[in-house]
């Protein structure tokens, strides 16, 4: 499988088991001492105003109302349970380093709680910082060594360093109704595809598709799973699914390139490569194919212009050949 699909793919399928479990980590307030009902502060030393109205505004989606009523609630002092709902609502709104700062900040004050260092280690997650979330996931199975969202979470990041034997180990150790959620099947679905078992993930991930209809990077990722299965046919219409709920998605047009160019389609292959590079200008793969189907097509000038393009960005290996076989002349790109 190309290197860029496969780096699209894993990216996604890691992320699924942290950052997109926001549903599911805020019922980890339970957690920090509160009472059955986790929107009810477990004392009076939690102040009651506004809680259950800030988890009802996060439950709905309104991530700002709960950003606005959590850090009201917060006025005076800082309470662990009221600095992670801040900070999942803050993760909610796409504001990972605001929801890494609180969620720090709770974790300062309750270093022993398992959620909280979960939580933190999606925050950090999000934010790129995938070492720290990692050390993080760590901690949390230190003090827990069966939370779900832990064990989920740190698969993700094996997932991410391409060791699905090891993250099948720990997908393996969630239990109950986890073991069957849609982000774990995604996780292990991701792994088998890892291992070169490519028809084991399609079923897998197609029952994540089927509860997640609207996900576009399932989509894409039931695309790569279909190319590695030699159905270009099937391929294209997932990613043109996938196009069609995410637009903007530039890896989404390349893995479509690649179905197109598996279906001897190259004029319209080229066409993608090239919307994927307009959204991606750094993805040196997509000047690499569109420069070989340019020379297949008989455009030397361009198919090298775009080989050195990817040259110029790492992946020198096809320029080269083609300067070796005489083809890409430097009149061409000078």
């Amino acid at each position: 499988m190309n290197v860029a699909k496969g780096r699209s793919v894993a990216h996604r399928w890691s992320r699924a088991a942290s950052a997109a479990r926001l549903g599911m980590v805020f019922l980890l307030l339970a957690a920090l001492g509160c009472a059955a009902n986790p929107r009810r502060p477990a004392s009076t030393s939690v102040p009651p105003q506004s809680v259950d109205a800030a988890v009802n505004a996060y439950t709905r989606g309104d991530c700002r109302e709960s950003i606005r009523l959590f850090s009201a609630a917060l006025r005076g002092q800082e309470y662990p349970v009221l600095l992670n709902g801040l900070g999942m609502a803050q993760l909610q709104c796409r504001q990972p380093q605001n929801a890494v700062d609180s969620l720090q900040r709770a974790v300062s004050l309750s270093p022993d709680s398992a959620a909280l260092h979960t939580n933190l280690a999606t925050a950090l997650f999000a934010l790129g910082e995938y070492r720290k979330a990692e050390r993080e996931f760590d901690a949390a199975l230190r003090l827990d060594s069966v939370n779900p969202e832990a064990l989920v979470g740190k698969a993700g990041i094996l997932l991410r360093k391409k060791q699905p034997e090891k993250a099948l180990k720990l997908l393996s150790q969630v239990s109950g109704n986890e073991a069957a959620a849609p982000e774990t099947l995604y996780d292990r679905a991701l792994a088998l595809y890892q291992m070169g078992l490519a028809a084991d993930a399609e079923s897998i991930l197609q029952r994540y598709a089927d509860a997640y209809p609207h996900d576009a990077e399932a989509q894409n990722a039931l695309g790569v799973v279909a190319l590695g299965l030699k159905k270009p046919d099937q391929a294209k219409a997932h990613l043109d699914r996938a196009i069609a709920l995410m637009p903007e998605q530039g890896i989404y047009y390349y893995n479509r390139g690649a179905a197109l160019k598996a279906k001897k389609n190259f004029p319209a292959a080229v066409e993608d490569y090239s919307r994927a590079i307009a959204f991606m200008p750094e993805l040196a793969e997509a000047y690499v194919d569109r420069g070989d189907l340019r020379l297949l097509l008989r455009g030397a000038e361009a198919g090298c212009k775009d080989l050195k393009k990817a040259c110029d960005l790492g992946q020198c290996e096809r320029f080269r050949k083609f300067q070796e076989a005489g083809r890409c002349r430097a009149e061409f790109w000078q």
